[in-house]
């Protein structure tokens, strides 16, 4: 291990907080980068290709993120493993035995998500090569999502930064040339793909050497811990996929081509929030796993991502309030201004989910069976309320900003149950 890698993994010793808002200014202005990069590709693809056509590329990007939220699944279960007790070997074995089989799974995963490419396609109303497209983001999104938790683990957040900013710049770039070659929705998918291809390639590169002298050595965690660490992650996942995701795919089977497009620039404007903002929750996770024992820590942690959300958050909805029509024209054009009465809500919704999300990380951290409640029930409120309310893109905006109203005040308190119950905890074992 060269002299570098060493004063980064040493500075574990510094003191917790001061750590963690090292990592939190990091990280965050690595991926508010990322965020930037991400509305200008959404940008420069909605103004080459228009509503209709856009509509398509939204709903095959959508399912590629819906795998890359598979993947997070992954990312955080091996940042638990490898938070709980800074385990190099741990992390080394990982990287050695698991990316592999997670390319493998992928692999799988993908043909038999072809199975389905013909219902999936008419469900949304595009041809199935779309569907197989997407599916081939499976392979590298899973084995990327082993790199990820390694070097959140290891709360090497720099280092993932540069990572996922490296792999956003290759991604417009290729968009950038397959516009001008002429390939339309098929150049911007692909496009997609060479950053989840990158993020995987590169985190394998850079782990691969800050790891070569560590031997290997798997987890020394029971096996009920093993399959609680992966099963709330993945109640995590199901939610981000329900909550992050579906309103799209809603908005391609219920409204028209032109609709469904002029809707999901709209979610792209209300996630502008959520690109400034995600990146917190992935930075404080590892740090409420490695100190949950101290509640009062562990609540300043949470505090602190709660109100720099708030405050990133309240920033852009004031700016979407103040001008919604001129950041909708400058964003995408003359040809999507429709959507400026509702982007200021859009963003309030986004601003109120990215709140409850870090909320669900404090309960994924305390390994509460809650995240499951959560996922699962409110996942099917809101699929359930936009299959009633769904007669335009006025209707799917107020479901959303009820929805994510809801789930904030009931997070916010089942946290607070929690902290008492911790904190009640500790007091009782010190006395």
């Amino acid at each position: 291990m060269n002299s570098a890698q060493g004063t980064t993994w040493s500075r574990l010793n510094t003191t917790p907080m001061g750590h963690f808002l090292e990592n939190a200014a990091n990280y965050w202005g690595a991926m508010l980068i990322v965020g930037i990069l991400n509305l200008s590709f959404s940008v420069i693809a909605a103004r080459h290709l228009g509503p209709t056509r856009y509509g398509v590329l939204a709903a095959v990007v959508t399912m590629i993120n819906v795998f890359l939220i598979a993947a997070t699944a992954l990312t955080r279960t091996v940042t638990a493993h490898v938070a709980t007790s800074d385990d190099r070997p741990a992390a080394a074995w990982f990287l050695r035995r698991s990316t592999a089989r997670a390319a493998f799974a992928g692999a799988v995963a993908m043909a038999a998500f072809g199975l389905a490419a013909t219902p999936v396609a008419n469900l949304l109303r595009i041809s199935p090569a779309w569907i197989w497209l997407a599916g081939a983001s499976l392979i590298p999104a899973l084995a990327g999502g082993v790199t990820t938790g390694i070097l959140q683990g290891m709360r090497l957040f720099l280092t993932s930064g540069v990572v996922n900013l490296s792999a956003s710049v290759l991604k417009l770039l290729t968009l950038i040339l397959l516009l001008d070659a002429g390939l339309g929705v098929v150049g911007a998918s692909v496009a997609t793909l060479v950053e989840v291809t990158v993020i995987s390639i590169v985190g394998i590169a850079v782990l691969g050497r800050i790891l070569a002298a560590v031997p290997a050595r798997q987890p020394a965690h029971p096996i009920a811990e093993r399959q609680r660490l992966a099963s709330l992650p993945t109640a995590l996942t199901v939610a981000r996929l329900v909550f992050f995701n579906l309103d799209i795919l809603v908005a391609r089977h219920f409204l028209g081509p032109e609709a469904a497009g002029l809707f999901a620039a709209l979610a792209v404007t209300g996630r502008i929030i959520a690109y400034g903002t995600g990146a917190l929750p992935q930075v404080v996770y590892p740090y409420l796993v490695r100190y949950r024992k101290d509640p009062a820590l562990t609540a300043r942690y949470l505090v602190f991502c709660l109100l720099a959300t708030l405050l990133i958050g309240g920033g852009a909805i004031a700016v979407l309030t103040i001008a919604p029509a001129g950041v909708v024209g400058l964003l995408f054009g003359s040809s999507f201004r429709a959507i400026s009465p509702y982007v200021a809500w859009y963003g309030l919704a986004f601003l109120l989910y990215s709140l409850a999300y870090v909320i669900l990380h404090y309960l994924l951290a305390l390994e509460s069976w809650w995240v499951w409640v959560y996922a699962v029930a409110g996942g099917i409120a809101e699929v359930a309320a936009m299959a009633v309310f769904h007669h335009g893109i006025g209707d799917l905006t107020a479901v959303e900003v009820v929805f994510f109203a809801c789930l904030f005040l009931l997070t916010s308190l089942q946290a607070a149950l929690a902290f008492r119950r911790e904190r009640n905890m500790v007091t009782a074992m010190r006395a």
